[in-house]
Protein backbone atom coordinates (compact mmCIF):
# COMPACT_ATOMS: atom_id res chain seq x y z
CA UNK A 1 0.00 0.00 0.00
CA UNK A 2 1.24 3.64 -0.96
CA UNK A 3 1.87 5.80 1.91
CA UNK A 4 -0.14 8.25 3.31
CA UNK A 5 -0.33 11.31 1.02
CA UNK A 6 1.93 14.43 2.82
CA UNK A 7 -0.11 18.31 2.79
CA UNK A 8 2.57 18.79 0.34
CA UNK A 9 1.45 16.35 -2.29
CA UNK A 10 -2.07 16.78 -2.05
CA UNK A 11 -2.42 19.30 -4.24
CA UNK A 12 -5.77 21.31 -5.64
CA UNK A 13 -5.28 19.52 -8.96
CA UNK A 14 -4.74 15.87 -7.26
CA UNK A 15 -8.03 16.67 -5.42
CA UNK A 16 -10.16 16.96 -8.34
CA UNK A 17 -8.94 13.88 -9.77
CA UNK A 18 -9.77 11.82 -6.88
CA UNK A 19 -13.19 13.88 -6.04
CA UNK A 20 -14.16 12.97 -9.68
CA UNK A 21 -12.76 9.58 -9.95
CA UNK A 22 -15.55 9.06 -6.38
CA UNK A 23 -18.03 10.43 -8.37
CA UNK A 24 -17.74 8.11 -11.17
CA UNK A 25 -17.64 5.11 -9.25
CA UNK A 26 -20.93 5.95 -7.51
CA UNK A 27 -22.15 5.93 -10.96
CA UNK A 28 -20.67 2.29 -11.56
CA UNK A 29 -23.71 -0.04 -12.71
CA UNK A 30 -23.18 -2.32 -10.04
CA UNK A 31 -22.75 0.63 -7.11
CA UNK A 32 -25.47 2.20 -8.35
CA UNK A 33 -27.46 -1.24 -7.90
CA UNK A 34 -26.15 -1.15 -4.32
CA UNK A 35 -26.92 2.46 -3.43
CA UNK A 36 -30.66 1.86 -5.26
CA UNK A 37 -30.98 -0.83 -3.04
CA UNK A 38 -29.83 0.44 0.35
CA UNK A 39 -31.93 3.67 -0.19
CA UNK A 40 -35.33 1.54 -0.91
CA UNK A 41 -34.33 -0.13 2.48
CA UNK A 42 -33.75 2.97 4.18
CA UNK A 43 -37.37 4.45 2.66
CA UNK A 44 -37.78 8.21 4.65
CA UNK A 45 -35.82 6.85 7.78
CA UNK A 46 -33.14 8.74 8.22
CA UNK A 47 -31.67 6.23 10.81
CA UNK A 48 -32.13 3.64 8.48
CA UNK A 49 -30.56 6.13 5.76
CA UNK A 50 -27.41 5.93 7.94
CA UNK A 51 -27.41 1.89 8.60
CA UNK A 52 -27.89 0.59 4.86
CA UNK A 53 -27.20 3.83 2.50
CA UNK A 54 -23.79 5.55 4.53
CA UNK A 55 -21.96 2.46 4.89
CA UNK A 56 -22.30 1.38 0.92
CA UNK A 57 -21.47 5.33 0.13
CA UNK A 58 -18.71 5.30 2.56
CA UNK A 59 -17.46 1.80 0.80
CA UNK A 60 -17.74 2.84 -2.05
CA UNK A 61 -15.31 6.31 -1.40
CA UNK A 62 -12.74 4.43 0.39
CA UNK A 63 -12.63 1.71 -2.35
CA UNK A 64 -11.05 4.84 -4.57
CA UNK A 65 -9.01 7.24 -1.82
CA UNK A 66 -6.88 3.63 -1.01
CA UNK A 67 -5.44 4.04 -4.46
CA UNK A 68 -4.31 7.46 -3.39
CA UNK A 69 -2.28 6.60 -0.20
CA UNK A 70 -5.15 7.17 2.18
CA UNK A 71 -5.94 4.00 4.67
CA UNK A 72 -8.20 1.92 3.90
CA UNK A 73 -10.42 2.59 6.55
CA UNK A 74 -12.64 5.72 8.29
CA UNK A 75 -9.43 7.22 9.61
CA UNK A 76 -8.35 7.33 5.79
CA UNK A 77 -12.18 8.69 5.13
CA UNK A 78 -11.45 11.35 7.64
CA UNK A 79 -8.03 12.46 6.26
CA UNK A 80 -9.19 12.87 2.75
CA UNK A 81 -12.11 14.94 3.76
CA UNK A 82 -10.01 17.15 6.01
CA UNK A 83 -7.65 17.82 3.16
CA UNK A 84 -10.51 18.51 0.69
CA UNK A 85 -12.13 20.63 3.56
CA UNK A 86 -8.95 22.76 3.80
CA UNK A 87 -8.57 23.15 -0.13
CA UNK A 88 -12.35 23.74 -0.93
CA UNK A 89 -12.06 27.34 0.92
CA UNK A 90 -9.65 28.80 -2.22
CA UNK A 91 -10.96 26.14 -5.36
CA UNK A 92 -14.67 26.55 -6.37
CA UNK A 93 -14.90 23.18 -8.56
CA UNK A 94 -13.28 21.60 -5.20
CA UNK A 95 -16.53 22.63 -3.32
CA UNK A 96 -18.63 21.94 -6.27
CA UNK A 97 -17.13 18.34 -6.39
CA UNK A 98 -16.99 17.83 -2.97
CA UNK A 99 -20.73 19.45 -2.53
CA UNK A 100 -21.66 16.54 -5.29
CA UNK A 101 -20.09 13.80 -2.96
CA UNK A 102 -21.77 14.76 0.20
CA UNK A 103 -25.47 14.10 -1.65
CA UNK A 104 -24.91 10.65 -1.79
CA UNK A 105 -24.27 10.48 2.11
CA UNK A 106 -26.98 13.23 3.20
CA UNK A 107 -30.80 11.69 2.28
CA UNK A 108 -32.81 14.42 0.57
CA UNK A 109 -35.09 15.91 3.66
CA UNK A 110 -38.68 15.03 2.60
CA UNK A 111 -40.83 16.95 4.88
CA UNK A 112 -43.56 15.38 6.88
CA UNK A 113 -46.67 14.96 5.70
CA UNK A 114 -49.24 17.09 7.80
CA UNK A 115 -50.89 14.71 10.24
CA UNK A 116 -54.50 13.42 9.36
CA UNK A 117 -57.72 14.89 10.97
CA UNK A 118 -58.90 11.63 12.11
CA UNK A 119 -62.60 13.34 13.21
CA UNK A 120 -65.25 13.58 11.40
Amino acid sequence: MAAVLEDKEFTAEKAKVILEEILAAFNLPDNINRLDEARDNAGNDMLKHMQLVFPVATQIEIEVIQNYGFPSNGEGLIQFAQMVRTLEQNHQEIERLNAELRTYFIPPMVPPSPPQNSSG
